[in-house]
């Protein structure tokens, strides 16, 4: 085999390890950076927040028993929906708290707690 054969044939060879050495490396750092991220969403802070009740309605469902969808306004005029359970009975126009979970990540949920 002359030389120059045999050194582009060692080239695409090299080529094509480090195809794959680069795609093992890209999927491995891409599952790190989803444990990072679950981890970071498991840091949660809880706040109680002021709201006022403004619809309450059943959980769109077949098989929902003991469930009520809640429509919320916060004092900072944003609207949530928490599911509750029948046993609480809330009212339109009722005050209330609801727990804001802050997740580190920057994704907030709400709870009736």
């Amino acid at each position: 085999m002359r030389e120059d054969v045999k050194r582009r044939l060692d080239r695409a060879i090299w080529l094509q390890r480090a195809k794959w050495i680069g795609t093992g490396l890209a999927c491995l750092a891409g599952l790190a950076l989803m444990f990072v991220w679950i981890s970071k969403d498991s840091e949660v802070e809880n706040v109680r927040v002021p709201a006022t009740i403004m619809t309450v309605g059943l959980i769109p469902g077949k098989n929902v028993q003991n469930g009520l969808q809640v429509g919320v306004e916060l004092t900072d005029g944003k609207h949530v929906t928490v599911l509750v359970n029948q046993i609480t009975d809330p009212k339109v126009g009722q005050k209330v708290e609801i727990t804001e979970h802050r997740h580190a990540t920057g994704r907030r949920t709400y709870s009736w707690k």
